[in-house]
């Protein structure tokens, strides 16, 4: 999911907003340090009512001309009044009966927004059309997780076709939503927010902007009960219990064929991370096309084994900013950032299974580390010193398989056939494929082999680099999945 914002902060407004820090919480806060709910679960309406005017500053969204503007410009009084109250209307019976904690109201129904529309009056109108029957009770988990699926069923109902992404959708409102009756997982996951969170229900958006072994990424929504546990599901798609956000095609049961490589998940939040790299060098950082913010949560480990990846040694603190970027379809693309310079040394919650690379803005000058993490957290690096021959039954990945067949399929009732003929197929022999290595951001052909016993064999390659096997006159290669040598072995990234 890739939010593109235009418009950076204006230098005056950069540094008004940096002025109130003090005033923002962090959003890693672990408690109500906000002084919004008291004791006995009631709300202090003067605390909700500066919390949240406070971080408006923060909050953007984007106009009907494209522009970034400031939510605190634009937003009423009166808006935040009836915001307050309508939220925590809706949300009481959950919170007195320790339903949902404190920081999922907080953060997850209070807020004044959803996604980066401009609509700020959206809760009377969701409940016109989506309002939970009065004889829900809303006193249990299992209770908010039967009211969360009963609404993602009344979305199912639209039944909203698919289509391809648009710029825009992350920026509809909510009746721009029903309007357009289309769109892709974000216009949906966008929507199933909306509905739940007017009704007291803490839903917000997780996204894996880079898979580690497919193109693009995927967004879907979480229930989020406290800030430990959490139910995703995908809006309008598929309800709590029944999605897995790391299979590719949902009717197969071979998870080792059938996963998605997660190598990052945020989730979006609202309060403003005033320790944040991604708030100091925000105008740096967006430049590159990063889609995680200031204000979003790395749950990373929430949906897969992660590792730790320490600089310290590696850069001094004197660079400002270290790059963490995935291999993904034969490109590196960013998906973390620290500031060595403001003592961050770690990249924390690293996902397992793919290749990474460690470097800075300046890729011509500066040292860089590329590793590769195995299913078991096993940090691999390169030996420049060894040579491995190559032997392989694929010249791409299963999973690449199962995710082109899923897109090219994804309503077909007979799925599980065309899965099972996609993972036995077989190299042909005799066909002729050329190996190509990747080179300063281009890939240069090794040598070209025929298919023998349904294997295909190329002489020996140092085990430093990236490789792919295409079809001879092939000449659309940046298709075609990658592969590494790591200890004599051929793994695909």
């Amino acid at each position: 999911m890739k939010i593109i914002k235009s418009l950076i902060f204006e230098k005056k407004n950069w540094i008004s907003a940096l002025g109130v820090s003090a005033l923002v919480m962090s959003c890693s806060d672990n408690s109500n340090v906000y002084g919004i709910l008291n004791k006995d679960k009631s709300i202090n309406y003067k605390s909700a009512f500066e919390f949240i005017k406070k971080n408006a500053i923060l909050n953007f969204h984007i106009s009907a001309a494209g522009a970034q503007e400031q939510d605190s410009k634009f937003i009423k009084d009166e808006d935040i009044k009836e915001n307050i109250e309508l939220s925590y209307n809706k949300s009481k019976e959950l919170i007195t009966s320790n339903a949902i904690s404190d920081y999922s109201f907080i953060n997850f129904v209070l807020p004044y927004k959803v996604n980066y529309s401009n609509d700020f009056n959206w809760r009377k109108k969701v409940l016109k059309n989506y309002e939970l029957p009065k004889n829900y009770t809303l006193n249990s988990e299992k209770a908010v997780i039967e009211s969360t699926n009963y609404l993602n069923n009344q979305i199912k109902s639209l039944k909203i076709p698919y289509s391809d992404p648009y710029p825009q959708e992350d920026y509809w409102s909510f009746n721009n939503l029903l309007q357009e009756k289309k769109g892709s997982d974000i216009a949906l996951v966008n929507l199933a927010s909306y509905i739940n969170r007017a009704n007291g229900i803490p839903v917000t958006i997780d996204y894996a902007p880079v898979w580690g072994n497919a193109d693009g990424g995927k967004a879907w929504n979480a229930l989020v009960i406290d800030q430990k546990k959490s139910y995703p599901f995908a809006g309008g798609v598929d309800n709590v219990g029944v999605f897995n956000p790391k299979k590719i095609i949902n009717s197969l049961k071979d998870t080792i064929n059938n996963s998605y490589t997660i190598s990052k998940v945020y989730r979006r939040g609202f309060i403003p991370d005033t320790t944040s790299v991604y708030l100091k060098y925000y105008s740096r950082l967006s430049k590159m096309g990063f889609t995680s913010t200031y204000s979003d949560i790395d749950v990373t480990d929430k949906y897969t084994k992660t590792i730790k990846y320490n600089v310290n040694g590696f850069y001094n603190d004197k660079t400002e900013v270290a790059l963490l970027s995935v291999f993904s379809f034969n490109r590196w693309l960013p998906i973390a950032a620290i500031s060595p310079k403001n003592k961050q040394m770690v990249f924390d919650k690293v996902g397992v299974g793919a290749l990474y690379l460690v470097h800075t803005e300046d890729d011509n000058n500066s040292k860089k580390s590329l590793f590769y993490v195995n299913k078991e957290g096993k940090l691999l690096f390169f030996d420049k010193s060894k040579r491995s021959k190559i032997d392989i039954s694929q010249t791409e990945s299963v999973t690449t398989k199962l995710r082109n067949l899923a897109i090219n399929n994804r309503n077909s009732p007979n799925i599980q056939p065309l899965v099972n003929k996609a993972i036995d197929t077989k190299l042909e022999d005799g066909v002729s494929y050329t190996l190509y290595k990747l080179t300063d951001s281009s890939w240069e052909k090794q040598e070209t082999k025929s298919v023998v016993n349904n294997k295909l064999s190329f002489s020996a390659q140092y085990q430093d680099g990236i490789y792919l096997a295409a079809l001879e006159k092939d000449n659309n290669i940046n298709s075609k999945r990658a592969f590494i040598l790591i200890g004599g072995k051929v793994v695909f990234i």
